[in-house]
């Protein structure tokens, strides 16, 4: 038995987990933020320029984000970011709306300090946000809103969940609080359900985060339908 050799594996091992984790973590930040658009194709030659790191690791982060959703990887093709249909849209919102109501719930009963104070402090962002008329920051504020329910819900497995339907779903929000009326919406919304939360009326919370959430699904049903309808006909003249 070689203890020594065991240590050196384990070690080697970690570095190259955490490595992937970072690269991931990288990657996922660049779709999410918009700086990779849905349908874009994600070459892995400049992927490793970007970020200086192998093309074994590039191709193992895109894996990862494959399985999250984010990435689909096609054969011949390669890699591109994954573009939300309207029927994944409708069944993302769908649970979305589970979710988030019921992480609001849990939020409301149990009220911990630094939830609600970051609760707040988000709705004040997107106040500000939408003053400023500076549509990043009201995106910024809404994501960090909602980490906040998720973050006092107190259930990890929950906050999981969110994050991951809530990332598959950036596009649609990018596009949705660009809109003026439902940025006033938007704000309505999330001070109602700030003063829920805080008063800890879960049942109001988990109503109003579900209603909040049919709302913007509705909108974005109707861009994306849209949106697919113009495809469709320039695609039947291009034919």
């Amino acid at each position: 038995m070689e203890p020594v050799n065991d240590s050196m594996s384990f070690q080697v091992a970690a570095q190259v987990v955490t490595l992937r984790s970072v690269l991931s973590d990288t990657l996922r930040a660049a779709i999410v933020s918009g700086r990779f658009a849905p349908g874009q194709k994600l070459v892995e030659r400049e992927l490793c320029a970007l970020t200086g790191a192998s093309r074994t690791s590039v191709r193992e982060a895109l894996r990862q984000l494959e399985a999250e959703g984010l990435v689909t990887l096609r054969p011949h093709r390669g890699p591109s970011v994954t573009a939300v249909t309207a029927e994944d849209a409708r069944h993302l919102y769908g649970v979305r709306g589970v979710l988030v109501g019921y992480a609001a719930r849990l939020c409301a009963e149990a009220r911990p300090a630094a939830a609600l104070a970051a609760i707040a402090a988000a709705t004040v962002a997107l106040e500000q946000g939408a003053e400023a008329q500076d549509h990043r920051a009201i995106v910024r504020a809404g994501d960090a809103f909602h980490a906040a329910i998720g973050e006092g819900s107190g259930n990890p497995v929950l906050q999981q969940m969110l994050v991951s339907v809530h990332n598959r779903l950036v596009l649609l929000r990018n596009l949705s609080m660009a809109l003026p009326h439902r940025v006033r919406e938007g704000l309505a919304a999330y001070a109602a359900i700030r003063d829920a939360i805080a008063g800890g009326r879960a049942a109001e919370a988990e109503a109003l985060c579900a209603a909040h959430n049919d709302a913007g699904a509705e909108l974005a049903l109707r861009i994306l339908e849209q949106a697919e309808a113009k495809n469709t006909t320039r695609e039947k003249r291009a034919g």
